[in-house]
């Protein structure tokens, strides 16, 4: 005997998905069922079972003297064997002790970063788990073009993050992970020279970047910053960023 609560789940899904709404108030709805991490990006592909759709589930039910009855089981049946149980667990808040719970800012620029966020783990993991260890909390940069990490008195490191809204994701998760790089340089070998500290964090940035397809152009770039900061004195101090 199947539980009554999946019954009346079923017969609540039923009848709200048959009231009549207008085409954006049901896009709307079918884009709030998206995964947490994909509301941003282009819609599944056909077939990809990411959310539920409003046609399977009415599906079955449109005939003339259908049995409501075998209708609400064939409804029980989707529910439990389509990917509801992966959109509860994606649309889940991550683990509050995880760099997710270490944002501070407001609710724009902290939904941009966790953006970013999924973009690494979707992406490159080990860049996620740099930020994720390395990095204590993550508030906004005061600065239009410069993101900072700075030590903690306890051990700790903070980064101001950019994460403006002409940026894309994956460049907003390519400076996080140049500056959990500066995080990283800070625990495991303390405090270095600017030279020193840029060489190394534009290094593992391009790296970065290279390993994950982003365009020659953006690369070639920081290649350009890269040098600037290697042409620079070896014991320089505060050396300002470049003016291009």
């Amino acid at each position: 005997m199947r539980p009554r609560w999946i019954v009346l789940l079923a017969l609540c899904v039923v009848l709200v998905m048959n009231l009549p709404v207008s085409a954006e108030a049901n896009d709307a709805l079918q884009l709030r069922l998206v995964p947490i991490g994909l509301a941003a990006q282009s819609a599944p592909e056909s077939g990809t079972a990411h959310f539920v759709h409003r046609d399977k589930l009415s599906a079955g039910l449109d005939a003339p003297n259908a049995d409501v009855g075998s209708a609400l089981i064939r409804v029980s049946d989707l529910i439990t064997t389509t990917n509801v149980s992966q959109f509860l667990s994606n649309s889940t808040s991550p683990d509050a002790n995880s760099i997710y719970g270490r944002l501070r800012g407001n609710a724009a620029f902290v939904r941009r970063i966790r953006e970013a966020l999924d973009w690494l783990q979707a992406h490159d993991l080990e860049a996620y788990q740099r930020v994720d260890t390395y990095v204590t909390t993550i508030t906004p940069s005061p600065y239009a073009r410069l993101a900072q990490a700075r030590p903690l008195p306890d051990g700790g490191c903070l980064v101001r993050a950019l994460a403006l809204r002409r940026m894309s994701v994956e460049m907003i998760a390519a400076l996080l992970y140049h500056e959990a790089s500066h995080c990283y340089q800070f625990a495991t070998v303390g405090l270095l020279t600017s030279k020193e500290a840029e060489v190394f964090a534009y290094t593992e940035q391009i790296a970065f970047m290279e390993r994950n397809g982003f365009p020659d152009e953006e690369i070639e770039y920081y290649r350009r910053v890269l040098d600037y900061y290697a042409g620079q004195p070896d014991d320089g101090h505060n050396i300002p960023p470049p003016n291009f």
